[in-house]
């Protein structure tokens, strides 16, 4: 009766474990899958960017475009240690890698570092659009090619640093296959108030840099529309006093002259503002969902949200390029339709020639047509001239003709008289 028993028991266990791998299996099939169409997608796009940028000699010289490439440079890297290690862990569990072994160790570490460094370039990008748009007079000595150069090195730098500490027992964080996340080791560890710190302490310059731009361009657009009724109005006093709105604007009638307000923020820096902006809330919303989401729930599934958080955020950056920026989609869609580009280029081309020879071959056929009427006409006018000076020929001949035969009259007449 107690063999009977255990067999049952026996059987339910490995049946409740077959039911329990199976879901896992499921659950593991779908995290794999759409994190690999997440992943597929930041790769590419990330290299789209650097094509794009690559191709046009004005974005590579710009220096706000490099620091553009270093992040999608992180953001390519991140993306093949994700396909090359977290993807495959979480379909294959230990079978691919062990929880505590050197690789997993070794490949968070990497991962952390470009992530680390990813966030030290989103703070000196919003340095950079603080400068440009705050201090546009001084952009180009504090943003130069040198220091730009130098401080996209030291931001690889930094992330080396705060990322090496993970190397160490003390520090140590894994990927878990299990719960869709990278933790500590040891959970009490210090070095999770280092990763904090640094991602804090960029945020903290975002927040504040893009406050400041906020309130410059508020306070451009609020200069700009006093001034633009300031002119309106002296329009209308113009119009109705009879006065030229030269004079008025001038200082034959005033103490000073009204003038545009200074320092306007250019349309081409407010597009690059919006994509910083907007890759920065990208990364906020992807570090507080980190900070507060693991005391809310502890499901797997929370943390699944939390991981995709950062696979979006390796992903939206080209998105956001792509969408705001004009000048780089114009280059994409050469480098990608750039068959389909080239002929329509080439047919407008033979449409415009044709268009030409069939103008010039008009003008020709019109210029022949006058040419013609114009000889027409001068012939009829020298037949007429000549018709003309042939009977002004023959008036004179007859006049000459009735002279001489009266002078002959008269001398016969004379003759006669002196016969007499």
């Amino acid at each position: 009766m107690q063999t009977d028993d255990s067999w049952k028991h026996n059987v339910s266990f490995y049946t409740l474990q077959a039911l329990f791998t199976s879901a896992n299996r499921r659950d593991d099939f779908i995290a794999v899958s759409i994190w690999t169409i997440m992943l597929l997608y930041a790769l590419i796009s990330n290299m789209l960017i650097l094509a794009g940028i690559a191709r046009s000699s004005t974005m590579r010289s710009a220096t706000s475009y490099w620091f553009i490439i270093s992040i999608a440079i992180c953001d390519i890297l991140m993306t093949f240690i994700s396909l090359g290690h977290l993807v495959p862990a979480t379909a294959f569990h230990e079978e691919y890698v062990q929880f505590k072994s050197i690789r997993n160790i070794v490949m968070i570490f990497f991962y952390d570092l470009f992530w680390y460094t990813g966030v030290v370039q989103l703070g000196l990008m919003a340095g950079n659009r603080f400068v440009s748009i705050v201090y546009p007079m001084e952009y180009k000595h504090i943003f130069s090619r040198t220091r730009s150069l130098y401080l996209i090195l030291f931001g690889y730098f930094l992330g080396f640093l705060v990322s090496l500490p993970t190397l160490f027992d003390c520090c140590h964080t894994l990927w878990d296959s299990n719960y869709y996340i990278t933790v500590y080791e040891k959970p009490d560890t210090l070095y999770k108030y280092v990763d904090m710190a640094v991602n804090s302490i960029s945020l903290c310059m975002m927040i504040i840099s893009y406050a400041v731009i906020i309130l410059k361009v508020r306070a451009s657009g609020r200069a700009m529309a006093k001034y633009q009724l300031t002119i309106r109005t002296r329009q209308q006093n113009a119009l109705v006093n009879g006065v030229s709105l030269s004079c008025q604007m001038s200082e034959c009638g005033r103490t000073s002259s009204v003038r545009p307000p200074r320092s306007q923020v250019s349309k081409k820096e407010m597009r690059l503002f919006i994509q910083f902006f907007v890759v920065s809330l990208v990364f906020l919303l992807t570090w507080t969902t980190w900070q507060w989401l693991p005391y809310m729930s502890e499901s797997k599934w929370a943390y699944f949200v939390m991981t995709s958080l950062f696979f979006i955020n390796n992903s939206v950056n080209p998105t956001v390029y792509i969408i705001f920026n004009t000048q780089l989609r114009r280059e994409l869609h050469y480098l990608i339709c750039r068959h389909h580009v080239i002929t329509t280029a080439q047919n407008k081309r033979k449409q415009t020639l044709f268009g030409r020879g069939i103008a010039a071959a008009n003008k020709i056929e019109t210029d022949f047509q006058n040419n013609t009427r114009d000889d027409a006409t001068k012939s009829l006018v020298d037949q007429a001239g000549s018709l003309s000076s042939q009977s002004h020929g023959t008036i004179d001949e007859h006049v000459r003709h009735q002279l001489l035969i009266k002078n002959l009259d008269y001398t016969d007449k004379d003759t006669k008289i002196s016969a007499v």
